[in-house]
């Protein structure tokens, strides 16, 4: 039985001596308790499947290399708790996201006051947002920082030293809901001028539902799936960076020692993503995402996932 479920049955139940079944442990929390609230992490793996605990913290030892080591128990409907012997090491981990287990996403959340599970939101996770088709005017921090708003709650923005984001794309961390559709397109209003699509591009996105645009499913699993083709679908591969080693094929990523089943370390947000160059069958690769992403529709729609942003 499900934690939920086991606290409404139980709730259900009316005792003569409820009120003696209530225990104060506050001073109690001050101790080894507290400790282990602030050294912990609380993860959902938003797999389709049962999620294997032993599987889960072999995947996890070889993409997190943490220096110290941490351990992972299951709290039922496959929420984990990951303890860390390190503060430094649950940090880089908590920063270093999105990670994947078997292509699903696994949110994780720090745990707040007491560290009470069912109350925990697993509703948010920040990904890598790649920007496509800026104005020359928009490659600033301050402008793509109102276009990232339109997609969910900036946390960091890759810029320069002077503030500018000049590029192929402008980069920026977002925590997105996961409750909802992912964005695939924002536009820049123009006043007197056709609107400005601007396509939206996840680096590190999971598998997710070309049909409803929802992580935790794929599209044949979706209620919504009436048997299209998957080039018929409204969401599709062209909203995911093309990864290469690790990194970002569309624009490489200058990050020293990132191994591939990672996800991009935190560091690597600092840098700018260097262009690749020539005639490879990697650049061709490369111009062929970008051509598909181009050919999104570009014409104003009532959808949830096109927003429009008024540059002033």
């Amino acid at each position: 039985m499900e934690t939920e479920e086991l606290i409404r049955k139980c709730k259900a139940i009316t005792l003569e001596d409820d009120k003696t079944s209530r225990v104060a442990i506050g001073e109690i929390m001050k101790g080894k308790g507290k400790k282990l609230v602030a050294g912990s992490l609380l993860g959902r793996v938003l797999h389709p499947r049962g999620v294997s605990r032993e599987g889960l913290k072999s995947a996890l030892q070889q993409v997190w290399r943490t220096a110290e080591g941490f351990r992972v128990e299951s709290l039922g409907s496959k929420t984990f708790l990951f303890k860390f012997a390190s503060e430094a090491d649950k940090r880089r981990v908590l920063s270093g996201g999105p990670w994947h287990f078997e292509r699903a996403l696994i949110v994780l959340k720090e745990p707040s006051g007491i560290g009470e599970i069912t109350k925990r939101a697993f509703t948010h996770s920040a990904f890598w947002v790649q920007l496509h088709n800026l104005p020359v005017g928009c490659m600033e921090q301050e402008t793509v920082r109102t276009l990232g708003e339109a997609i969910g709650s900036v946390e960091e923005i890759d810029a320069d030293e002077e503030g500018e984001c000049i590029g192929k794309y402008a980069r920026v961390r977002i925590s997105i809901d996961i409750t909802q559709p992912l964005k695939k397109i924002i536009y820049v209003e123009q006043k007197g001028d056709e609107d400005i699509p601007i396509p939206v591009v996840y680096e590190r996105l999971p598998d997710f539902c070309f049909c409803c645009g929802l992580i935790g499913h794929p599209y044949k699993e979706c209620d919504k799936y009436e048997g299209q083709a998957r080039d018929k679908l409204a969401y599709g591969v062209w909203m995911q960076a093309v990864q290469l080693y690790g990194r970002s094929k569309v624009n490489r990523n200058s990050e020293k020692g990132q191994n591939a089943a990672g996800t991009s370390a935190n560091q690597s947000a600092k840098t700018r993503h260097k262009e690749q160059r020539g005639n490879s069958p990697a650049k061709r690769q490369q111009d062929s995402q970008w051509n598909r992403v181009k050919v999104i529709r570009t014409e104003p729609s009532s959808n949830k996932e096109d927003e429009h942003v008024a540059i002033n």
